[in-house]
């Protein structure tokens, strides 16, 4: 991995690309600016716990990617030379400093993709792509006044990208993201109404778009065939395993293909990587043999602190899976996320719930009852209490995983707190919520790694009951 000069312009770019570091999704960065000290980041107000282990991972995080940093400082990094500091400090506030429409971010792949296919515009260094005026036009208009700010901050990766694409695919003949006037994406979300799964009848539907397929934008070459060959194979009922060998053959035919597109970490190079079209690419290979000793749960949030997030690791925090709750201010369902430890700038994916759900059930004989409905959790402080011999229980599974438990009273008590302010028994909602689920997941699969990566694969997309795509990352 190339590391990075650690010049005030190169820290400053870098930072301006990423939303929070990959093991501590919890403290996102609210504000990245220059100020008269220093480059300063921003985070929002965390216990004295939270963020001496967040000033830590931001050291580890910053050496990672530049050459010649040192450690933490009047609370910043700097490097040997003394010339570039980073100050880490505290906002009060959790608002993020705005993360851009994932619509504008596509948006912006598009256009400068068509700029190459349609106006034969060549980009062989990222200042190329807002030194050309017609492109950065085009781009400032995409982005608008909102958000034109950071534009800079998605030149390195629509650079990435275009160069990615265009060494596997350039031709005159490839027509982006277009199918009868409308887009494939659009295209392809009608169509999975119409596709179901499994073996017997009743055939059931397979759901939306987003739980099949993460291509955000598609890309065809020669037009014309490809809508004749989808067309003739639509038919009133399609069998989800009839679309995906379809798109499969016409990815490896190189006339079709969709893109699941995530940042690029400034300085780093993006990877084009294919995805569930053939056997071998339906896993991932450093992950094939994990055994359950590689894998490993920090869940002690769901006994200590006001934070909702609990992580599952696999292999040297190759790849880990975060669970949390979105809403940082009422009660939401969980969320599966997933992070890659090569690409930090995004995220590899969010694993459809129903199908978590499907997984905690596989087994024959799995006594799995977590649903994933905020709802059907205990409401306020007698309804948690009146079922406090079920969460014991659960506890009492759950907390040979913790380190240095609480007692079930503490945390019985811990937990009744927070029931007890309107404004903050979200909070033990949500910690019910992970520990029932962690409850089903270990009481049944504890030592089986098959399901603990199962987990993993669905939130990256991997698998036949995934689209083929191709991923630029």
């Amino acid at each position: 991995m190339a590391k990075l000069s650690p010049t005030e312009k190169n820290v400053l770019k870098f930072l301006g690309g990423v939303d929070y570091l990959p093991n501590m999704p919890e403290v996102p960065f609210t504000s990245v600016e220059l100020g008269k000290s220093g480059i300063v980041v921003e985070y929002p107000s965390k216990n004295r716990t939270i963020t001496k282990k967040f000033h830590k991972q931001f050291e580890d995080f910053m050496k990672l990617y530049f050459n010649n940093i040192l450690g933490l400082g009047s609370g910043g990094v700097r490097n040997t030379s003394g010339s570039v500091y980073v100050l880490l400090t505290p906002s009060g506030s959790a608002k993020k400093m705005g993360v851009i429409p994932t619509k504008i971010q596509e948006k912006g792949t598009t256009i400068v993709f068509n700029q190459v296919l349609e106006k034969n515009k060549t980009f062989k260094e990222e200042q190329d792509i807002l030194g050309d005026a017609e492109t950065k036009k085009k781009l400032l208009d995409c982005f608008g006044n909102q958000w034109k700010g950071r534009l800079e901050d998605w030149t390195w990766s629509y650079f990435q990208q275009q160069q990615e694409f265009f060494g596997e695919y350039k031709n005159s003949k490839w027509s982006p993201f277009v199918y009868n006037g409308q887009s494939f994406t659009k295209f392809f979300k009608d169509l999975v109404k119409k596709v179901k799964t499994g073996n017997q009848e009743p055939l059931k539907a397979l759901g939306t778009y987003e739980t099949w397929n993460p291509s955000d934008i598609w890309a065809a070459y020669d037009m014309p065939k490809i809508k004749t060959e989808i067309d003739a194979n639509l038919k009133p009922t399609i069998k989800l395993v009839e679309l995906n060998n379809l798109l499969i053959k016409l990815f490896k035919d190189k006339r079709l293909v969709g893109l699941s597109l995530k940042k690029v970490l400034y300085g780093q190079d993006a990877k084009l990587k294919f995805v569930n079209t053939d056997t071998s690419k339906m896993k991932l290979g450093d992950i094939e043999d994990y055994k359950i000793s590689d894998i490993k749960f920090q869940i002690d949030n769901i006994f200590t602190g006001e934070t909702v997030t609990t992580y599952i690791k696999y292999g040297n925090n190759d790849y880990a899976v975060n669970i949390n709750n979105p809403s940082k201010s009422k009660g939401t369902n969980l969320s599966f996320n997933t992070h890659i430890k090569a690409t930090p700038a995004a995220q590899g994916g969010q694993a459809p719930v129903a199908l978590v759900e499907k997984l905690l059930r596989r087994k024959s004989g799995s006594t799995a009852t977590y649903i994933n409905d905020w709802h059907k959790f205990p409401q306020d402080a007698n309804a948690f209490f009146t079922e406090s011999k079920k969460y014991e229980k659960m506890y009492d599974v759950v907390k040979k995983y913790f380190n240095k438990p609480k007692s079930y009273e503490e945390f019985k008590i811990y937990i009744g707190k927070f029931y007890a302010d309107d404004k903050k028994k979200f909070i033990g909602m949500a910690k019910l919520m992970h520990l029932h689920f962690f409850y089903d997941a270990i009481n049944n699969y504890a030592t089986n790694a098959e399901f603990w990566t199962d987990l993993l694969y669905l939130g990256m997309k991997v698998g036949e009951r995934f689209a083929p795509h191709a991923k630029i990352s």
